[in-house]
């Protein structure tokens, strides 16, 4: 795995399927099913919006998915810092530890520009 295959595949796992999770239980689950006061909330919250409105919610919640993982990308690359972590972070894949680290949000982010216009 390469530095391109690893945020293509973090951004269909993290960002792609988790939205379809999230669209699939904001729609299909009833508020009377949920469990948690939570669930029950964020449901009768977004079943009160309008169509469109429930589309930007979706979208909110995506885009976060996106901001969050660069700002992660940028931490492990260097280029935002955690205070109090005075050495360099890197990622490693496989048996012989081929190193992941670089460019990774940047790569993420052109990943992103180029998926196609949402729903």
């Amino acid at each position: 795995m390469n530095p391109k295959d690893f945020v293509t595949g973090l951004k269909t796992t993290v960002v792609d399927d988790n939205i379809s999770i999230y669209k699939d239980l904001f729609f299909n689950t009833p508020i009377e099913n949920a469990t948690n006061e939570y669930w029950k909330r964020a449901l009768a919250l977004f079943k009160s919006l309008h169509k469109e409105q429930q589309e930007v919610f979706l979208e909110v919640i995506r885009q976060t998915m996106v901001d969050t993982t660069s700002n992660i990308l940028g931490v492990i690359d260097g280029v935002s810092t955690i205070d109090g972590a005075n050495d360099e972070f890197s990622i490693a894949y496989g048996t012989n530890q081929q190193s992941l680290t670089g460019d990774l949000q940047s790569l993420f982010l052109a990943d992103e520009e180029k998926s196609p216009k949402r729903e």
